[in-house]
């Protein structure tokens, strides 16, 4: 097994990685997006209108869900505690998912550039 091949299969787990999460931001803006907005943003829903908001609030969420310095920087701390712990998880999952598959996918095509692998 040589590096190409490596690089190869980093690249590809990292897009599957990626398309994966994309089902998870929308299986969690049709049934959790809106309920966590409302839990901590007090019903105004800057996340929700869109798929592309939507990616972003998945991410904004897990960081307030898994960091307390996030949660008391946007001032959410006591308010996190309300929403139950498996959508947490869930959101949690899913942003740990996405930087897994970044760094899977960008990873590699650095390396290539580095040592000039065609």
């Amino acid at each position: 097994m040589n590096i190409e091949t490596v690089i190869d299969m980093g690249m590809t787990i990292g897009a599957v990685g990626i398309f994966i999460y994309i089902g998870i931001v929308f299986y969690l803006k049709s049934k959790m997006l809106v309920f966590v907005e409302d839990t901590l943003e007090g019903s105004h829903r800057y996340y929700s209108s869109t798929f592309f908001l939507a990616g972003q609030g998945v991410l904004h969420y897990a960081t307030i869900f898994f960091s307390k310095r996030h949660a008391k920087r946007y001032k959410m701390l006591e308010k996190r505690n309300i929403v139950p712990q498996k959508i947490q998880r869930i959101f949690i999952m899913a942003f740990s998912l996405f930087m897994l598959s970044v760094s899977l996918f960008f990873i590699p095509s650095g390396i290539m550039a580095l040592f000039n692998i065609q």
